[in-house]
């Protein structure tokens, strides 16, 4: 998994560096982009970082084969791209032990893979792992309890505490209850025990 450093004059410039040396479009790219100042005349130059999806799905692919491997469980893996996320779905016939209590087991994995990349390129990639789209039907139970007891807020003006959730869950509840009339959310509590709160606003 290589990273690749540009520099130029503006944003433009740089981006368009990369493009034409590496032969790919913008949106098979993952940059990190800064600008700096350089010499006595303080002249502004901008240096980005960029990784390739592509390298960084078949990094992440070997990486999750030798882990689960060592658990004497085989795996096949299944890739899919979207703007924010990396996907990456795992088959197996282990789903439950993959999957863990709650899902933890799974949120552990996708952790380990996440900062195994970080270490090797210094930058954040949104990798999301998925088991038989256990994460997606998580996700519309999710937003099923959030919409159930942000209606219960808005009619009782009672304040709600939802069940100990990890980060990602509480950003699906942020999302999700954004653009609901006559209330807020907020996270509250330590982990691993972190909780989003409903509250009602005038």
């Amino acid at each position: 998994m290589e990273k690749y450093v540009f520099e130029g004059k503006t944003e433009e410039e740089v981006i368009l560096n990369a493009l034409n040396e590496l032969g790919v479009k913008e949106d098979e790219l993952i940059t990190k982009i800064k600008e700096e100042t350089t010499g006595l005349l303080k002249k502004k130059k901008y240096v980005m970082e960029v990784i390739k999806k592509s390298d960084v799905l078949e990094y992440a692919k070997k990486y999750i084969k030798d882990i689960t491997m060592g658990m004497g469980i085989d795996v096949n893996l299944e890739t899919r791209r979207t703007k924010e996320h990396l996907i990456i779905k795992l088959h197996t016939d282990n789903n439950s032990i993959i999957i863990g209590k709650n899902g933890r087991t799974l949120a552990s994995l996708q952790t380990l893979v996440r900062q195994s990349i970080y270490a090797k390129t210094r930058m954040y990639v949104s990798i999301v792992l998925d088991v038989e789209n256990y994460k997606e039907k998580q996700a519309k139970n999710i937003e099923f309890l959030a919409k159930k007891l942000a209606r219960e807020v808005q009619k009782t003006k009672i304040d709600v505490k939802m069940d100990s959730m990890n980060s990602y869950e509480r950003r699906l509840v942020h999302e999700i209850l954004k653009d609901f009339k006559g209330i807020k959310t907020e996270s509250e509590g330590e982990e691993p025990n972190r909780s989003v709160v409903i509250k009602s606003v005038d």
